[in-house]
């Protein structure tokens, strides 16, 4: 008996090796699943706010009819070498010029009567300059829609606005002038 279990587990291994090299083998896959961010595309680049039209801008053009129709009524005229008095006597409202704006003046010829506006780029530097300039004339600031606004008196009655909006800066006799000028410009 022994010889015929001898025998017997002599054939069981045998037939097990050969059923080994007829059976598939399958290599050893080892798979590392890792997790990856969504693709993000690069952070744009902020570009300067551009003037709707900068060829169109014009001391009538920036504001709407009914101021344009008021200040007829009033006997207003647009003045037209205000600007260039900035200039020439190096008032501070000269920057509006020398850095591509407009400022306007509408008023009764040889009276006091009269409001005037501006609006125009203005760097990081000049900006600090102009604020530095307004604080230490006294005028008061606060956060005004997407900008900051300085609010001081021009003469008794007479209040005058400057906003800093943007890489734009504006002046104006009130708000309301300001964002009317901001709308118009496409700058609001």
């Amino acid at each position: 008996m022994r010889a015929c279990t001898a025998a017997a587990a002599t054939v069981a291994v045998a037939f097990a090796l050969t059923l080994g090299g007829c059976a598939p083998s399958f290599p050893d896959i080892s798979v590392t699943v890792t997790p990856t961010a969504p693709a993000q595309s690069p952070a744009p680049t902020p570009t300067p706010t551009q003037i709707a039209d900068p060829a169109a801008l014009a001391c009538d053009t920036v504001l709407d009819t009914s101021s344009l129709d008021a200040f007829a009524a009033h006997d207003y005229q647009l003045s037209d070498d205000f600007a260039q008095r900035a200039v020439d006597q190096g008032w501070p409202e000269a920057a509006f010029v020398t850095s591509g704006g407009l400022l306007c003046q509408w008023g009764v010829v040889r009276s006091d009567a009269s409001e005037y506006y501006g609006l125009a780029p203005i760097t990081a530097e000049q900006r600090a300059t102009q604020i530095a300039r307004l604080g230490a004339a006294g005028y008061s600031n606060e956060i005004y829609g997407d900008g900051e606004l300085f609010t001081g008196a021009l003469t008794e009655g007479v209040t005058l606005h400057y906003l800093f909006a943007g890489d734009h800066w504006f002046v104006g006799f009130s708000t309301a002038r300001i964002d009317e000028i901001r709308r118009n410009a496409g700058l609001s």
